[in-house]
């Protein structure tokens, strides 16, 4: 019952923000503006412009419209889901290209390739979305992808004869068997007889008709399974028949074997995984969840944890943010890069190395800084451009969102922006949804007024519009007043004493706070943050928002985050959900 009532915040959101139509955006500076941030998703509109492919299950339903109608664009949707919270419930897989992230990284451990050569494709951005995911492919993409695949063939050129040995054996056996072990790892499954033909063919035609020798056909052969949708999608079923259980899928090994991998690594599975799939050894949760303890002990899932952050807070756009350096002179690369570095630096440390506890995200004041940071928090005695220990000032700082990447993401480019830090925190870690402002909204008065931020805009959310929007994630923004647009500390805004106090509505009341630091505390020990922390995996996860068919997996999920708080012990939960492990058929799907 408790989740169902979280479900429903966006809609009450919704509700009592009808004076306004939308959400205050990142892409405003001024206090007030209108923005351009994700919203919410337009049900039935699909994944942003995704391509759905074969038996996608649909497109999003938008945040907190669970259980909406179909996706629509080129396939049919889905099914309508079980009613929300059926244990035997599970949500939609659409068909997902890889990220650039995983694209880079599924290279880098297919083939030793670290070129990154997927930085150039077109930000995996979308604006009905909080977090990343790859886009349509337009015929410039395309190009794109071709360019990457033979640039990554081609650097494997004196390293074909290790990739593809040959010694013993007639060279049409080898290639044969370049095809079935290479294919099983790029296609993240066995590879089909059809497109062991073709590939065959392609072998075959790069002997006779291209006149190239062995190498240089299996070098053509390496190009054209990078460029294959087998290898560019999330699609491990393949061309086989999917095992149906009541109303729903399940996924194959190979399935949850990528899965596993594409979450915890953000990259293809290893030969650990694909034996376990091999072996049927991915069938039940709890051998899903041992993969998971083992996965999380690998580097590789540190950079994912660290990922997630950035994407969720928007600690990814640190050095995209301008400001005004007539304000903020020693705001530079090397400070922006100090800033990126601590929050990554500090979100391992707690994750992995210390309790793993989303209360110490919160909460904790160890910090990892170096000059030019160290002069934003007031430390002395750190000198030079290496991250060092530090401890931060517990009267001023506490957890991530008193950091300063946090704070300059969300200040303004003189000064700091009540609204954009308020919305963040509604829409982050309340899972709260407000529709874009018109166009005709007034920003507020500049930070160079007469009088302080703060008076600035409570006087602008008198405005009739106003009132409604703003009176909602306002009052919340302006417990960081205490920090300016960079995140250093100030006791006084326009030489007036500052008003940092405020109260927040949570767990079914409203909650008093004094400052950043006290709103912290406040959100880290709420309820209604954790369920909101969890959904934001499963969004994170799955490259979707959630549905009601989801709800039963999100209660699976609270109850292993639970007492302990921890965000491995959440990981581990949210993969032997039904959602990770089945999914609901798409509308005309061939079941059998």
């Amino acid at each position: 019952m408790a989740r169902q009532k979280f479900l429903s915040l966006a809609s009450l959101v919704l509700t009592a923000s009808l004076g306004c139509h939308g959400t205050i955006g990142d892409g405003s500076d001024e206090p007030g503006g209108s923005g351009n941030s994700p919203g919410t998703n337009k049900p039935g509109t699909g994944p942003g412009t995704n391509n759905p492919g074969p038996m996608t299950g649909g497109g999003d339903t938008g945040a907190g419209n669970r259980g909406g109608p179909p996706g629509t664009g080129g396939m049919p949707g889905t099914s309508p889901p079980p009613p929300a919270g059926d244990p035997l419930a599970a949500g939609v897989m659409p068909l997902r290209r890889l990220t650039i992230r995983e694209y880079n990284n599924t290279l880098r451990d297919l083939v030793g390739d670290t070129a990154n050569r997927a930085s150039a494709f077109p930000a995996d951005k979308d604006s009905e979305f909080l977090f990343h995911r790859a886009q349509v492919v337009s015929s410039s993409d395309a190009d794109s992808l071709k360019d990457a695949a033979e640039g990554a063939a081609a650097a494997l050129a004196a390293k074909i004869t290790t990739i593809a040995p040959c010694v013993g054996m007639a060279e049409n056996a080898c290639a044969q068997k370049f095809v079935t072990d290479f294919g099983l790892r790029a296609f993240r499954r066995p590879v089909e007889a059809d497109e062991s033909t073709r590939l065959m063919g392609l072998y075959n035609t790069g002997r006779t008709m291209l006149g190239l020798d062995y190498p240089g056909t299996i070098q053509l052969m390496i190009e054209a399974m990078l460029q294959s949708p087998a290898f560019l999608y999330h699609w491990e079923l393949g061309n086989a028949l999917p095992t149906v259980e009541g109303k729903v899928i399940r996924l194959n090994g190979y399935e949850v074997a990528s899965r596993l991998s594409y979450l915890i690594w953000g990259s293809m599975p290893d030969a650990a995984l694909f034996d376990a799939a091999k072996g049927n050894m991915l069938s039940t949760a709890e051998q899903v969840q041992n993969q998971a303890k083992r996965m999380l002990t690998d580097m590789r899932a540190r950079d994912t944890v660290g990922g997630f952050a950035e994407e969720w807070l928007n600690l990814d756009q640190i050095s995209e943010r301008p400001k005004d350096t007539a304000v903020y002179p020693e705001w530079n690369d090397a400070l922006k890069a100090a800033m990126t570095a601590e929050l990554k630096s500090f979100i391992s440390a707690v994750v992995f190395d210390g309790d793993s506890r989303f209360t110490t995200l919160l909460m904790g004041t160890n910090s990892f800084v170096n000059q030019p940071l160290a002069a934003v928090y007031g430390l002395r005695g750190i000198n030079g451009t290496n991250m060092t220990p530090a401890t931060l000032d517990a009267n001023q700082r506490a957890g991530l969102l008193t950091r300063a990447g946090f704070l300059a993401v969300t200040g303004a480019t003189n000064g700091s922006h009540p609204i954009k830090r308020g919305h963040k925190i509604q829409e982050r870690l309340l899972c709260g949804t407000l529709p874009p402002p018109p166009n005709n909204v007034p920003p507020a008065k500049p930070p160079t007024a007469a009088g302080t931020t703060r008076q600035h805009v409570e006087e602008h959310d008198k405005m009739p519009c106003a009132v409604a929007c703003h009176s909602i994630m306002d009052p919340i923004g302006f417990a960081f007043e205490h920090y300016d647009g960079i995140g250093r500390y100030r006791d006084q805004d326009n030489n007036l004493p500052i008003d940092s106090t405020g109260e927040i509505e949570l767990d079914g009341g409203k909650k008093m706070f004094t400052d950043g630091k006290s709103l912290s505390q406040v959100l880290s020990a709420s309820s209604d943050v954790a369920q909101c922390f969890a959904t934001m995996w499963l969004r994170f996860a799955f490259k979707r928002n959630d549905s009601a068919a989801d709800l039963a997996s999100l209660e699976a999920m609270d109850a292993a985050f639970g007492k302990a708080n921890s965000v491995k012990d959440l990981l581990v939960g949210l993969v032997g959900t039904r959602s990770f492990r089945y999914r609901t058929p798409g509308t005309g799907e061939k079941l059998q």
